[in-house]
């Protein structure tokens, strides 16, 4: 009598078989219509690292902190052009009067841009064209912030463009007849005018810029679009800017060779709209050289960067890595199933199984999204909310395609050997068509004897990607269990579309093969049959001679690489620029902005204090001063900045000479509107209660020397909230009373990156321990031995130590001393996808080994089943292997693409974590294909005498 689960396989592969049309056109159609209904998976990703820390976390809250005391200011990441030369000697890094001209053309845009975008805000807002009658307090803040904003940005921009035109001089009327000319003045005079109109300016003012604007283009107002409809989407996060021309701040954005233009940006470093907000000012950037380049010396450029544009560039650059991964993945695979089977439909039918898989994954992922993250949606209230990023598609796709292709190669596999089998025995004619019952016969057999081990390998693999739902971090806790549903989804696939297909095609699915036991070489390196494999068979019988032998000296030759990898298993990185390659746009402003400017100043840590209480702003100010002096103690600091010393000039408690410039300077940049916006709360609640403080510490900010420093500053704030002074302070410094009970929160690039390395690293920790157990367990399940499964645990564990040691010392070669770690998330994702994929080729094994045990002895089992299943794990794993690989392909694709004469017109930058995270995978499945599953496992098995541990 059959078992539960032996009778429950027969019955699942009945029902398949026999029903074959009605399964292969229920999957066409919910194929179908996922890409008609489904929302597209662009529509729905999202970005950034930050934004999916735990709620808790100190620079999530200090964040959140920033939003409501600050509303519609906040700034949240930064774009910075850089204009400047790369030159060493002081002589040749000067800025002359033809470079001036460059940077005014650049000014005139960014100005003009700005006062765009605030308008823009304003409308979006709902500010009427007129005002009539009385508005709220809130109203006018909303409304006329971004309008003063935009006025003051305009009438920057006009005088700019006077300047540039009167520079130009005589040259103006050569770029009119060039068609270069550009009525930007024209414009901007005529925006002016409306945004003047619209806050209640003398009406004089107002009349002055339309008349002015008309003179310049009498067609202006039949030509100029209205501002929203104006394209100008990529600029929309733009907040305010700062920049060298500014009387009060421009001294601190120049030096002799370099001048600094800083956007504030709304969006997350990381957000997917930072992508179009990049090409625009890429964009921009190539306007400027193209109308004024001409004007400047040799070596003058212009560059974009900042937080912003290289997080901007990193998703652009994962983007592409997104398009060669598919391109290389869907080539390599048709590419191997080519070699293997050397039949078109055999070739076909995994292809078209898996294309079927990928598009209900995206199709069911993407709509599980939209619903549980709409407010409206009865899921919201079910289940919890289901994010995908810009990266979750690259994991799909890889572990999809390379798992799927290996269910559809290994249940191939066994149809031919079923099929051969009936051939011998004389009961199939391959005459008949695909009703011949022999041949449903075989593929219900087929499928029935290989359903629990693919069932057992695909689940190790979804059960160790769904651990990752355990993450504190969200990018963590949602990305493994949306790769688990589509793995799901390829399983399924797999057991049921495949066979009934095959069943439905018939035998010609083997054309032109003759699939005979003997014959030419060809054929017998295609039948995985012992006497015509004599390379697994002669495998097989070594292993069983000298187990023991090879076991120990595989694992001590493993253990080596291993050992170096659980050494320097945390020699990680958290900085997003290394990310990119050198040749990144963002990477090579960054490097010109750091060879004039320090870029500690310009990304400084910001300590936000919020008292209990309202206090009167004389002792806001003497708090604010104390403060100051006290961080100044503290190494590694260079400067404070505060609302009434906004460039950190003066020393603390320095007497100011009434006459001094410096003196008036500062009074002036206190009332300066981006201060007053920048410094002090627009919020009553927080109104002479929040303290802002803007740290600039000695050192790169994604750097541990940073974090040490910002952990001395978050020390010394404690410090100053009590009377008893840590023993790591030397110098005793006054508590602040008013301090004593107020909330203290450091926000800014550095402490974020410290709350992604403290999350992450307990992420790490405690879903290594729930993967390990979850994957053991299911190993248990499935092959019912407590030693063996623990075997094949620890075989995959040394596997892991191993693929990272050899990673590290590989890129460690490659990048010599621009090394800085692997990508910081290379650990965890190789952990999760090498322990649960890395099972798969062991299950197929031992299934197998245990199949043949039940009518032959443990070592007659053993020589079988590596003989008849190693040409198609092989097979299996390096289709797995290609797909991993296929993540380096912006490594070798374009140079490759260049050698055989065809032109690759993309610039899009390498983006490097992708490229090592593909190498590792491919390296650590390659291990396991060809070292573990070849000589461990069975090793291990003879010397335990079988399966039966």
């Amino acid at each position: 009598m059959l078992s539960k689960s032996t009778a429950f396989s027969e019955t699942w592969a009945s029902f398949v078989i026999k029903h074959r049309f009605w399964v292969v056109a229920a999957w066409i159609v919910a194929a179908a219509m996922c890409l008609i209904f489904a929302p597209r998976f662009s529509e729905v990703a999202l970005d950034g690292d930050f934004d999916y820390l735990p709620p808790g976390m100190s620079s999530v809250v200090g964040g959140r902190l920033l939003d409501d005391a600050f509303v519609g200011v906040r700034s949240r990441s930064q774009i910075v052009f850089v204009l400047g030369k790369r030159s060493r000697l002081e002589s040749d890094s000067k800025l002359t009067r033809g470079d001036s001209i460059v940077s005014l053309d650049f000014l005139r845009r960014l100005h003009h841009r700005l006062a765009e975008v605030n308008i823009r805000r304003a409308n979006r807002l709902g500010m009427p064209e007129k005002i009539d009658g009385e508005i709220s307090d809130y109203q006018r803040e909303a409304w006329y912030g971004p309008m003063e904003i935009a006025v003051d940005s305009l009438d920057r921009a006009i005088m700019v463009d006077e300047k540039l035109y009167d520079a130009l001089g005589d040259n103006v009327a050569d770029f009119k007849e060039q068609g270069l000319y550009e009525p930007r003045m024209a414009i901007a005079y005529w925006d002016r005018g409306k945004a003047r109109e619209r806050i209640g300016a003398k009406p004089e003012s107002v009349e002055q810029d339309f008349e002015v604007a008309l003179i310049l283009n009498p067609e202006l107002p039949t030509q100029v679009l209205p501002i929203d409809e104006r394209p100008l989407e990529a600029f929309d996060p733009w907040l305010d800017a700062m920049d060298w021309s500014d009387s009060l701040i421009g001294s601190n954005l120049t030096t002799t060779g370099a001048r600094l233009a800083i956007i504030q940006s709304e969006s997350e470093l990381a957000s997917t709209g930072n992508i179009a907000a990049f090409e625009a000012a890429k964009q921009m950037v190539s306007d400027v050289m193209d109308f004024t380049g001409r004007f400047g010396e040799a070596g003058l450029e212009l560059r974009v960067s900042g937080s912003a544009a290289i997080g901007g560039e990193t998703l652009l650059a994962a983007k592409e890595a997104i398009r060669y991964t598919e391109l290389i993945t869907v080539a390599m695979i048709l590419a191997i199933l080519a070699i293997v089977y050397r039949a078109p439909l055999l070739v076909l039918v995994p292809l078209i199984s898996i294309a079927i898989a990928a598009v209900m994954a995206m199709g069911v992922i993407s709509g599980l999204t939209m619903l549980t993250t709409n407010d409206a949606s009865w899921l919201t209230r079910t289940i919890p909310d289901i994010r995908v990023f810009t990266t979750s598609r690259i994991f799909i796709v890889v572990v999809l395609f390379g798992a799927g292709t290996d269910f559809c190669l290994f249940y191939i596999s066994r149809l031919r050997e079923q099929w051969q089998t009936t051939k011998e025995e004389g009961s199939a004619d391959e005459s008949k068509t695909q009703h011949d019952p022999t041949w449903m016969n075989a593929n219900r057999q087929s499928l029935a004897s290989v359903f629990y081990a693919l069932v057992g390998s695909g689940m190790t693999t979804i059960v160790g990607l769904a651990m990752l739902g355990i993450a504190d971090f969200g990018k963590f806790n949602t990305t493994g269990p949306v790769i688990a549903i589509g793995l799901f989804i390829g399983l399924l696939v797999c057991i049921s579309f495949t066979p009934a297909l095959l069943t439905f095609i018939g035998p010609v699915a083997f054309w032109p093969g003759k699939n005979r036991i003997s014959g030419n070489a060809t054929d017998q390196a295609i039948s995985n049959d012992p006497k015509a494999n004599p390379i697994w068979s002669a495998i097989a019988l070594q292993l069983t001679r000298y187990p023991k032998t090879l076991l120990v000296a595989g694992l001590a030759i493993l253990c080596i690489p291993a050992a170096y990898g659980f050494r320097h298993g945390d020699a990680v990185t958290y900085d997003l620029a290394s990310g990119l390659s050198a040749s990144a746009e963002s990477r090579r402003g960054l490097d010109l902005l750091q060879d004039h400017f320090d870029i500690g100043d310009i990304t400084p840590t910001t300590a936000l204090l919020v008292l209990p209480q309202p206090v009167e702003t004389s002792r806001m100010e003497q708090i604010l001063t104390d403060l100051r002096a006290g961080l100044l103690t503290v190494e590694g600091i260079e400067n404070v900045r505060t609302g009434i010393d906004p460039l950190g000039s003066f020393k603390p408690n320095a007497r100011q000479s009434l006459f001094s410039s410096k003196t008036w300077k500062r009074k002036i940049m206190r009332d300066h509107r981006i201060v007053r916006d920048y410094y002090y709360a627009s919020e009553p609640e927080y109104q002479d209660r929040l303290l802002r403080l803007d740290i600039v510490v000695d050192a790169d900010p994604f750097s541990t020397k940073a974090a040490s420093i910002v952990e001395n500053i978050s020390a010394h704030l404690e410090s100053r909230q009590s009377e008893i002074q840590p023993t790591s302070f030397s110098n005793s410094l006054p508590s602040i009373p008013e301090l004593a009970d107020a909330q203290v929160h450091l926000v800014g690039t550095t402490p974020s990156i410290m709350d992604l390395r403290q999350v992450t690293m307990s992420d790490t920790r405690r879903i290594r321990i729930a993967v390990v157990a979850a994957v053991f367990i299911v190993l248990v399940l499935i092959i019912r031995r407590v030693a063996l499964s623990t075997f094949l645990i620890l075989s995959v564990l040394i596997t892991y130590f191993a693929t990272l040691g050899i990673t590290v010392a590989v890129f460690q070669w490659v990048d010599g001393s621009a090394f800085r770690g692997l990508d910081w998330k290379l650990p965890l994702f190789l952990f999760v996808i090498l322990v649960a994929v890395g099972q798969d080729y062991n299950v197929y094994l031992v299934t197998r080994i245990m199949e043949e045990q039940n009518r032959l002895g443990w070592r007659s089992a053993l020589r079988r089943a590596v003989s008849r299943t190693g040409g198609i794990i092989t097979a299996c794993g390096l289709v797995m292997a290609a797909t991993f690989f296929s993540m380096t392909a912006a490594v070798w694709f374009p140079p490759l693409l260049s050698f055989v004469g065809v032109t690759s017109h993309s610039d899009v930058p390498l983006l490097r974590g992708i490229v090592e995270l593909g190498f590792a995978l491919g390296l650590g499945v390659l291990i396991d294909t060809f070292y573990v599953r070849t000589i461990l496992v069975p090793s291990f098995v003879a010397v335990t005498g079988g399966a039966k541990n």
